[in-house]
């Protein structure tokens, strides 16, 4: 007796049918905000090099008596700037048999594209921020004199009001961004929302007001809270710190906090953190045949390095550990 219709059995009946109503697309399971590149300007690049002049010291004059000798001064002061674009980029297969005999409503060429090109992405967001050696990221560009540290030897502290403000002043014109990872932005809401344990001045925030008492300025200046800036998924912090002062990346238990002014190196103006480009941020390739495979290949290359205008324009507080803030 058929146990499934006219079939011999369900598997007879699964084997002459599609069970799956398979979705098309990715559903999204890795989140992440807060990042910067829509906020850089940028300058595209006319060959492999970036370069600009930075003045180090301005003439300052003296003070004459009448019918004195006027000797010429030779104090002018400057410095070249060279930015070397870094090459990032990733490179897929695409294989023919799957793209053209497998039965599914995927276009297989655009999930690639697109899950390739949001993961490069989110790599340069975080590259920007902590990169070294190929090119010089927020941690590298920022100057010692523009630099305030909460902690001591290798242990962090609290972030304090007053370094906050300070380090917002040492950033000229002014800045336009403070960037942070969440658990500190978390610790500037606990003052909003006057539940913070040290005696701090509530400042009433109109924004965050309105998204739930989240703060969405400080001292004026917009707040861009990164995932970016500490570990992927849960949010601690895990930047170390050696002598006092950020070393590392991982391995520790502190975050930073970034004062940006956004503007080009251009004469006559302080200038701040910016983005060198060749071309577009991201140049495809292909699909193109490949050579050796019976299948296509795509290539998405950047060509990239964040740059620095004027030292000014680039501040930080390094070495803050997730507890309250205090004064």
């Amino acid at each position: 007796m058929a146990i499934a219709g006219s079939y011999a059995s369900l598997a007879e009946a699964q084997a002459a049918t599609r069970i799956d109503d398979l979705i098309a697309g990715i559903v999204n399971e890795i989140v992440k905000e807060g990042g910067i590149l829509d906020l850089m300007p940028t300058r595209t690049v006319r060959g492999q090099n970036l370069t600009y002049v930075r003045e180090n010291i301005q003439p300052s004059g003296a003070f004459h008596a009448i019918a004195d000798t006027w000797v010429a001064s030779e104090d002018i002061d400057i410095t070249k700037v060279q930015l070397a674009l870094a090459i990032h980029g990733d490179q897929k297969d695409i294989d023919n048999f799957i793209a053209k005999t497998y039965s599914d409503p995927n276009d297989h060429t655009a999930i690639i594209m697109s899950q390739t090109t949001v993961g490069l992405k989110r790599r340069i967001e975080n590259r920007i921020i902590y990169e070294a050696t190929n090119f010089s990221g927020l941690h590298s560009l920022v100057t010692s004199n523009q630099t305030l540290s909460q902690g001591s030897s290798s242990t962090g502290a609290a972030l304090t009001v007053t370094n906050l403000n300070r380090m917002l002043d040492l950033v000229r014109p002014r800045a336009d961004t403070v960037l942070l990872p969440y658990r500190l932005g978390q610790r500037l809401d606990q003052v909003q929302q006057g539940v913070n344990s040290a005696a701090l001045v509530y400042t009433p925030d109109a924004e965050g007001m309105r998204k739930g008492n989240l703060t969405g300025y400080w001292g004026g200046v917009k707040i861009r809270r990164s995932d970016f800036m500490a570990t992927a998924n849960t949010g601690v912090l895990q930047e170390t710190i050696a002598s006092g002062v950020y070393s590392a990346e991982t391995g520790g238990a502190t975050g930073s906090v970034f004062g940006i002014h956004w503007g080009l190196p251009e004469a006559g103006e302080v200038g701040g953190v910016f983005l060198a480009i060749g071309e577009d941020l991201f140049n495809v390739v292909g699909p193109e045949e490949h050579p050796s495979k019976d299948a296509q290949w795509v290539r998405i290359t950047s060509y990239l390095a964040p740059g620095l205008a004027g030292t000014r324009g680039l501040g930080i507080v390094d070495g803050c550990t997730d507890v309250a803030l205090t004064a």
